[in-house]
């Protein structure tokens, strides 16, 4: 059990330096994907990813640094971001142990859109008295964020699958050896 524990640690702490890696390479380095004035964060979509394969556990550590990472960048209210991506990885991992346990692709790409929906409504509550920002410009952009996000999901959650040795094939094979010892008793 100990060492069970020790490998899924080792997989969250390598999930968390991705999430650094992305991190840096969309904010320091320049390296930002960007359509029509709207840059894709990949953030949200590692963190629901991660949620929806390694669990509740796995999203709320990865969310809560996601969120710390923003907040040392200083992009908004102190302490707003890792509380808000700590919920979003508690409920992914949730959503993918609940509802999406055969379909990570489309709980991951539900997610993320929820994800990202949401923390425009947030962004723009919080700076509606400051901006001067329409709402039909903010609703264009936010659609185009998430059809953006979900054209990159697939590729983040093949990536985080890897790193969590989480692949498909021991996913079902897990699935179908649990559901042959709950035929029933014997």
């Amino acid at each position: 059990m100990k060492q069970h524990n020790l490998h899924f640690a080792v997989r969250v702490v390598c999930c968390i330096l991705l999430l650094t890696l992305a991190y840096v390479l969309q904010s320091s380095l320049g390296v930002r994907i960007s359509i029509f004035g709207v840059h894709i964060d990949i953030l949200p979509l590692i963190v629901a990813a991660v949620g929806i394969v390694m669990g509740s556990g796995a999203g709320l550590a990865c969310g809560l640094f996601a969120g710390l990472l923003y907040d040392v960048a200083g992009t908004g209210v102190e302490g707003l971001y890792p509380l808000y991506y700590m919920i979003c990885g508690i409920a992914c991992g949730q959503a993918g142990m609940h509802r999406f346990r055969n379909h990570a692709l489309g709980g991951a790409m539900l997610c993320t859109a929820g994800m990202i929906a949401a923390l425009a409504a947030i962004r723009y509550l919080f700076s509606f008295q400051f901006d001067s920002i329409s709402v039909w410009l903010l609703i264009a952009r936010t659609v185009l964020q998430i059809i953006l996000a979900l054209i990159f999901s697939p590729i983040v959650l093949r990536v985080i699958r890897a790193v969590s040795g989480h692949s498909k094939r021991a996913a079902i094979a897990v699935e179908q050896l649990t559901e042959g010892d709950s035929d029933g008793p014997s």
